[in-house]
């Protein structure tokens, strides 16, 4: 049902409802220092539903050198190209099995109702809006999905030494 008619949110969770929160994006600059590019209260969509199905990942766990490390999922909102970036341990294969053996929930709402700010990426829309959803599909199989729609993915193999730094420790 992608459409220019509907919007999607991708979630683990059911969301029957657009309910703004506070969300704040940073950005790294050249010279290392981080700037605010996004601070408000919004509720996040994008146009593009194999955006809104990366988003249904399950933030798995993985135990290494004794902390509590996380299985994570990137998606460039700035950049056209189907791609995801995978953050993982032992393989790719193993990393979106942990990410995405849940399924989850693409929330579908009216695009009319949102809105492309700056500072945000293209592929993304907001509303400041509580609204409710015009549909909820449960995606049971969402690395399926996301194969079929010819999405790319770059593995990150957090167990090595030079990814230590992109560890998301818990």
């Amino acid at each position: 049902m992608e459409d220019k008619k509907y919007v999607y949110h991708g979630s683990q969770k059911f969301h029957d409802k657009a309910i703004p929160v506070r969300n704040r994006r940073t950005r790294k600059q050249k010279d290392g220092t981080v700037v605010t590019i996004f601070d408000q209260e919004s509720f996040h969509a994008t146009p593009h539903k194999w955006i809104a199905v990366a988003y249904t990942y399950t933030p798995a766990h993985y135990e290494i050198d004794g902390k509590t490390a996380h299985y994570n999922m990137g998606v460039d909102l700035y950049n056209q190209k189907k791609k995801l970036e995978i953050y993982g341990f032992e393989s790719l294969e193993k990393s979106l099995k942990a990410l995405y053996v849940n399924g989850g929930y693409v929330t579908y709402f009216y695009a009319k109702d949102f809105h492309h700010i700056e500072g945000l990426g293209n592929l993304e829309v907001i509303t400041t809006k509580e609204l409710n959803a015009i549909e909820i599909e449960h995606i049971k199989d969402p690395l399926s999905f996301l194969k079929n729609e010819g999405v790319e993915f770059d593995y990150i193999d957090l167990g090595k030494s030079e990814n230590e730094s992109l560890r998301n420790y818990q």
